[in-house]
């Protein structure tokens, strides 16, 4: 039996279109660090909340995003949707 992978901040079904986003942004010294492979509208939100030194400093674990009430509401909406589901994220900045 197998088991499918899941989306570790939404907690879907991983499937198309998906990304690997860098839990400490490449370019504030996350290059070579870990990786997670999400949903491209996963990985968008996540940019779309939080700047990238709010990323380096303190946002990067699932655990970390997941405080954030805005990522939760994110997260609540998104599991109603198909695995498949996206369109683009919205940049509020």
């Amino acid at each position: 039996m197998s088991t499918e992978e899941l989306c570790p901040l939404c907690e879907r079904p991983l499937a198309e279109p998906m990304v690997k986003h860098h839990l400490i942004p490449p370019s504030k010294g996350g290059k070579d660090m870990p990786t997670v492979v999400l949903h491209k509208i996963c990985q968008e939100k996540i940019n779309a909340v939080f700047e990238l030194m709010e990323q380096k400093r303190y946002y990067h674990t699932m655990e970390r995003i997941m405080e954030n009430e805005e990522m939760q509401k994110f997260v609540k909406w998104l599991k109603k949707k198909d695995p498949e589901f996206y369109e683009k994220t919205k940049s509020k900045k």
